[in-house]
């Protein structure tokens, strides 16, 4: 048996699915599974930029682009010298810098070479009088040409590693309107992936687990039913509850076609047993809903020592994450706790918008954006965790600071929230009311925190919490799921 999980892409700021399938991928190596993780985005830069920072060894990742080129992931190797050797041209460098060089071989063309470490080429951007008409992808060889007409992708074409021509893919407004691949013409995005995992020649015993599920489940479940074991994982918060009543409930719309065609599924999975006693009564389906948690913890720290009033949060610095409430309310915390501070953990689009809000309110020196880092050393330096993310389908990093034994402080929203925040025993869960309020509502909660010492009481209920969601304890859920059908 071999088990396919599906995503669409992958980058430096992973989200939660990302973290979810890498702590999969661990547990499945214990278990000696032969996994495989299939991505079906188009990605700019070479694939395994990505995933080794994620621990992937380049067997398991499948690249639909890569595998019906009849590649492998592979790491770049290809120089800026093996570039200008094939360019075969007298060039002039414009500008050079750690990130790109720009040269220029006539008065009307140009390429920008864009690098990776040690000199390798990422990507040349080919310009003719000042427009953008090529893009060339490069890893070991080159991977594949992007053309582009008035600034507008139009095609990409593919290569195999002896430089032959693979196929072609022809593009409106970004989407995929036709491939020319094997004497076959593929119309839309659907048939392209159809295409792709009937090439994947999967046998009935292998499973295939749909972590995002949005604009792909359509075109590949009525495929694959009943030809392999399917499963779908809900990493989010699964419907509208303020729009919802009765009988009518209005579905995430990532996960609407998953749950009006669950027969299709052997087994739906959540990550908390909350939403899988909400889902099981709105499904109302024979689909089996099991809880797995997304993640795992490999032991309970029993460190007792930590600095005081230091708060600790980490996430994807995403507008959604609400780090802006998070630095407010610190600041405003402080007038009471003078020796508050916090560490913001994560990189992402709302960077330099968090950078000028610390900024404003003079809090550089107790507030502080530290990057993506691994936390697993640095969780139990600190009293206690915050957020203020009003929409949590489980909280990874909930999970990793109880593991650490940190207490919480959290919105009282579904799902990861409620599961680990036991409210004025491990942490404190606010309500989340009106945005614009929540930065006040939160620094008296701080307050409220370190006035209880529960940075110091409940540490020991965190502990607690923590023990259901060993490794060992989440290995053996997924042991049991995936040899079902063995035993059978």
């Amino acid at each position: 048996m071999k088990v396919y999980s599906v995503n669409k892409g992958i980058g430096y700021a992973s989200s939660g699915v990302e973290y979810a399938q890498k702590y999969r991928k661990e547990l499945f190596e214990d278990l000696d599974i032969d996994d495989k993780y299939i991505f079906l985005n188009y990605l700019s830069k070479n694939i395994t930029v990505y995933s080794n920072l994620l621990g992937y060894q380049k067997e398991q990742i499948i690249w639909i682009y890569n595998f019906l080129s009849h590649r492998s992931a592979e790491e770049s190797s290809f120089t800026v010298e093996k570039f200008l050797e094939e360019l075969e041209e007298q060039v002039e460098v414009l500008t050079q810098n750690e990130t790109s060089i720009e040269i220029k071989v006539s008065n009307t063309q140009r390429y920008k070479i864009w690098l990776l470490e040690l000199n390798l080429v990422d990507r040349v951007d080919y310009f003719v009088n000042g427009s953008l008409v090529s893009v060339s992808h490069y890893d070991k060889t080159l991977n594949n040409v992007e053309e582009y007409h008035q600034g507008k992708l139009v095609k990409r074409t593919f290569f195999d590693l002896e430089g032959n021509k693979s196929y072609e893919q022809f593009y409106s407004n970004k989407e995929i309107t036709v491939t020319f691949i094997d004497n076959q013409i593929l119309y839309g995005k659907m048939a392209f992936y159809q295409y792709f995992f009937n090439k994947l020649e999967l046998q009935q015993e292998d499973a295939v687990i749909i972590d995002r599920p949005l604009d792909v489940v359509e075109g590949i479940v009525p495929l694959l039913v009943h030809q392999v074991r399917l499963f779908s994982v809900v990493h989010a918060e699964h419907y509208n509850e303020n729009l919802s009543e009765g009988d009518h409930i209005l579905w995430n719309n990532n996960y609407e076609y998953i749950f009006e065609h669950a027969d299709a599924f052997e087994a739906i999975i959540v990550a908390t047993e909350r939403q899988n006693q909400i889902l099981s009564q709105q499904l109302r389906k024979k689909t089996m809903i099991k809880t797995i948690p997304v993640g795992y913890i490999e032991a309970i720290n029993r460190k007792r020592t930590y600095k005081p009033y230091s708060l600790i949060t980490a996430s994807r610095l995403a507008t959604e994450k609400h780090i802006d409430i998070l630095i407010k309310a610190v600041a405003a915390a402080r007038e009471v706790l003078p020796r508050l501070t916090l560490d913001v953990y994560g990189e992402g689009a709302e960077r330099n918008k968090l950078e000028e809000i610390i900024q404003k309110l003079e809090a550089e020196s107790f507030i502080k954006l530290c990057g993506h880092k691994d936390l697993k050393k640095i969780y139990s330096n600190y009293s206690g965790y915050v957020s203020a993310s009003t929409s949590e389908g489980f909280g990874l990093s909930l999970l990793e600071a109880i593991g650490e034994a940190l207490p919480l402080i959290g919105v009282d929203v579904e799902y990861g929230n409620r599961e680990f925040i036991e409210n004025g025993k491990n942490g404190i869960l606010f309500e989340k009311g009106d945005l614009k309020a929540m930065p006040e509502v939160l620094s008296k909660v701080i307050i409220s925190f370190y006035d209880k010492k529960l940075d110091q009481a409940g540490r020991a209920v965190s502990r607690k919490k923590a023990k259901p969601y060993l490794k060992q304890n989440v290995t053996k859920k997924w042991q049991k799921l995936l040899e079902k059908e063995g035993n059978s």
